[in-house]
């Protein structure tokens, strides 16, 4: 903690070997959170160059209340939505026909891996897969999406209700394709 310290007091003087360095330690990090917006490898590693360039401009502004990375995480966060609004990527589900009531039973829950949640995620669309990232993973609440998205905050509640419909509506799909695919042995 006390090097992630002095690292931090270095990269606030232009120390390019310790920018590198701290460049090392969060772009995995951050490009992961580039990719759950922007589900292109180059446009995530643009936006993630952008928020570095943020990250290092306004270094001296971070006063060490909370985790750096949190800190860094939220630039990276901005710049993701930023880059979504100005491609016009963001649009937002009206067709209420396609939220239904999903139950799982226990053994469907354990099958379930991450990857599958991942590759369903990425299958919403950009304002289902926005709300979810920034509600669930990153833990903003629906005032703060509301702001960051422009929308009252009763979109980002309903989006979100009907983002996660669809995302176990897709879940319940793939477990359901993936029992009928495995083999059926008979012991006899």
């Amino acid at each position: 903690m006390e090097d992630f310290i002095k690292l931090l007091d270095l990269c606030k003087r232009q120390d390019k070997n310790a920018q590198a360095n701290l460049y090392n330690i969060l772009a995995p990090k951050l490009l992961g959170l580039c990719m759950r917006y922007m589900q292109d490898r180059d446009l995530a590693e643009d936006v993630m160059q952008d928020a570095f360039v943020k990250i290092f401009m306004n270094l001296k502004s971070f006063r060490g209340e909370g985790s750096f990375e949190g800190w860094a995480k939220r630039i990276t966060v901005n710049e993701a939505l930023t880059a979504l609004k100005e491609k016009n990527k963001i649009y937002f589900e009206r067709d209420l026909s396609i939220v239904e009531n999903i139950d799982f039973t226990e053994s469907e829950h354990r099958q379930i891996s991450i990857q599958e949640i991942t590759d369903c995620l990425n299958e919403l669309s950009p304002g289902y897969r926005i709300v979810i990232n920034l509600f669930l993973l990153e833990n903003f609440s629906h005032a703060e999406i509301a702001q960051k998205l422009n929308i009252s905050e009763s979109t980002s509640r309903s989006q979100y209700a009907r983002a996660r419909q669809v995302l176990m509506k897709l879940l319940k799909t793939r477990i359901q394709a993936n029992s009928e695919q495995a083999p059926n042995y008979i012991i006899g």
